[in-house]
């Protein structure tokens, strides 16, 4: 008996300890996982908190101090309101030009009869990852007044002295930036018109209530909250939009919100005010919080609105007939003036000695010359940055994504909210309030001696894995909600770890979203301008910071080529994540 009981005891105590080693290792497994969220999660914090830091520091004879002296001084210096007024300008044109294409294209998407309306979706989709500044160097190439190719076609053609489009104004900026904003608007709006139950509609049709009024009585106002919405989202990007402000206006004095930071950041020859940069940047940092909040409660109170219930509906599609045509062509006319125009404008532009109205002489000048006089060192360079941009900025994304969404959806962490909220503050938050934070941070924060920009391309890797994050958990906490939980347990019960579990079970059963967000990202780091033109330094400079400098030294021509190498090396990138994420396609930032 005695030796029965000793060996179990000891069959007791051996189980025991091979439980608490197992315990043992599943912690020390998880270890990463909040390791790696805090890291990422911690970025964001710091670069807000700087920014808020840096808006409030003043240095004086007396030393560092804090107060509003430079909230002071945004609120008193002229050239600073006019920054602003031009911003709001800026803004409300995009706003109106965004809408006024994308809801009648997503209503030919998603209402009506439309041959081929399944192409719209991807079409105006793919489109979106056409760099905005492909876009405005090829607008001020053809309707620039006074060097504008098309401007000066028309002053040929009809008896008029004066240019009859200029696209270097704020309403040509707006009109510029706001077709390049149609395709996210639409994707927004589409989703909206899906969820929608047509019944209201089909009542009123069969009650002989006229097309236009069903759309303006009924259609639009059950659309209320999913526009305000759309609109509430594109006006925080359009605020702290850059790469057109920087193309078209930079040059010619007309400056928005994020081009008054970037000279106030990089003067040619004064010294830089941080303080004044801070609290500008602190500025629309609450502007962007209240349109959120705004946001938000317009989303709480959708139900309001809400027309679809438990039962299955089905839209009866509206018959455009003959009308079809128009309905193309308004779709067409969003990739024409996105992608056809510019690239056409381009195009000739790299194939001619200078800038001038297509006839037969100037056929006859066409050359190779202009990309044989790119500086080629410079361009591999910049290409070998944005390769690394493109290859680690996803990858690090879908890494820390996954820790944050593994910690939000499967552990039962009380900071699990926290974190998804943190999470979610890059998507709410224009982007270039996370750039201005990386560029204080390096400069007041960090010494000089310790060249954070001339480091390499580290900090910009940084600055976008924090802005794509909410992306990545977004895509994630949707993909890890459809997998259940037995099959965690399952692979716990055969002795795997949570990384094991992740790196096992999760990320095969995720693979298609895994690509199809790797992919995403990837091509939206390659053609960022924003955040690479903020941080940019001699080692540094990316692809779309080497086509920009070229532009703003006047020499155009030559843009205009290495514009075309990049949009070239970035189709086979279109073409794949057409491919792999067809099924995908719809949900963007």
């Amino acid at each position: 008996m005695r030796g029965s009981a000793v060996y179990h005891a000891e069959e007791r105590g051996g189980e025991a300890l091979a439980a608490l080693r197992l315990r043992i290792g599943h912690a020390a497994e998880r270890l990463p996982l909040p390791l790696i969220a805090f890291v990422t999660l911690g970025l964001v914090v710091v670069f807000l908190v700087v920014i808020v830091q840096v808006s409030l520091q003043v240095e004086d004879d007396s030393g560092t101090r804090y107060g509003l002296d430079n909230f002071r001084l945004l609120y008193t210096d002229p050239f600073t309101a006019k920054a602003f007024l031009n911003t709001a300008v800026f803004a409300g044109v995009a706003l109106v030009v965004a809408f006024a294409f994308a809801i009648p294209c997503a209503w030919l998407a998603e209402r009506t009869t439309l041959p081929g309306r399944g192409l719209v979706f991807p079409l105006l989709t793919v489109t979106l990852l056409v760099p905005s500044f492909f876009t405005a160097m090829g607008w001020v190439i053809l309707f620039h007044p006074r060097i504008g190719i098309a401007n000066k076609a028309l002053m040929q053609i009809l008896p008029i002295e004066q240019a009859p489009f200029n696209v270097v104004s704020l309403v040509g900026m707006g009109w510029v930036e706001g077709i390049a904003l149609v395709p996210l608007a639409f994707i927004m709006i589409a989703a909206s018109f899906r969820a929608m139950d047509p019944a209201l509609e089909e009542s009123a049709r069969v009650h002989g209530i006229p097309f236009f009024t069903r759309l303006r009585r009924i259609t639009l106002p059950l659309l209320t909250p999913g526009i305000l919405g759309a609109v509430l989202y594109v006006a925080a990007i359009t605020i702290a939009a850059f790469d057109i402000p920087a193309v078209i206006g930079l040059s010619n004095r007309i400056h928005t919100f994020s081009t008054f930071v970037y000279t106030t950041a990089l003067p040619l020859e004064e010294v830089p005010n941080y303080g004044l940069i801070g609290a500008s940047s602190a500025v629309m940092l609450v502007v962007g919080l209240l349109l959120t909040w705004r946001y938000m409660i317009v989303i709480g109170e959708s139900h309001r609105y809400a027309v679809v219930r438990g039962k299955d509906y089905r839209a009866n599609l509206v018959d455009l007939g003959g009308w079809a045509v128009l309905g193309w062509a308004i779709v067409g006319a969003v990739i024409v003036f996105n992608v056809v125009l510019p690239l056409l404008a381009l195009t000739w532009v790299s194939l001619i000695p200078f800038l001038q109205v297509p006839s037969a002489a100037a056929f006859g000048t066409m050359s190779l010359d202009n990309f044989r006089a790119v500086p080629w060192a410079n361009l591999m360079t910049g290409l070998r940055n944005s390769v690394i941009l493109l290859v680690t900025v996803p990858t690090l994304s879908l890494v820390a994504g996954m820790a944050i969404s593994w910690l939000v959806i499967r552990s039962n962490w009380r900071m699990a909210r926290t974190l998804d909220v943190l999470a979610f503050l890059p998507h709410v938050i224009p982007n270039l309030i996370f750039a201005v934070g990386a560029f204080l941070l390096a400069i007041v924060w960090f010494p000089a001696h310790w060249g954070l920009f001339e480091r390499g391309i580290g900090i910009i890797i940084l600055v976008y894995v924090v802005t794509r994050i909410s992306f990545a958990t977004r895509m994630l906490n949707s993909g890890l909600v459809q997998i259940h939980e037995e099959l965690d347990e399952a692979g716990y019960v055969a002795g795997l770890g949570p990384m094991g579990v992740i790196r096992k079970i999760l990320v095969p059963l995720l693979s298609p979203t895994l690509l199809y967000s790797w992919l995403w990202m990837a091509l939206l780091a390659f053609r960022e301008l924003t955040m690479a033109a903020f941080l940019a330094s001699r080692d540094n400079l990316t692809l779309p910071v080497i086509i920009w400098s070229m532009w703003t030294a006047g020499r155009l021509n030559q843009a205009a080529a290495v514009a075309l190498v990049f949009v070239g090396l970035m189709t086979p990138l279109i073409v794949l994540y057409y491919v792999f994420g067809r099924r995908h396609i719809g949900v963007v930032q």
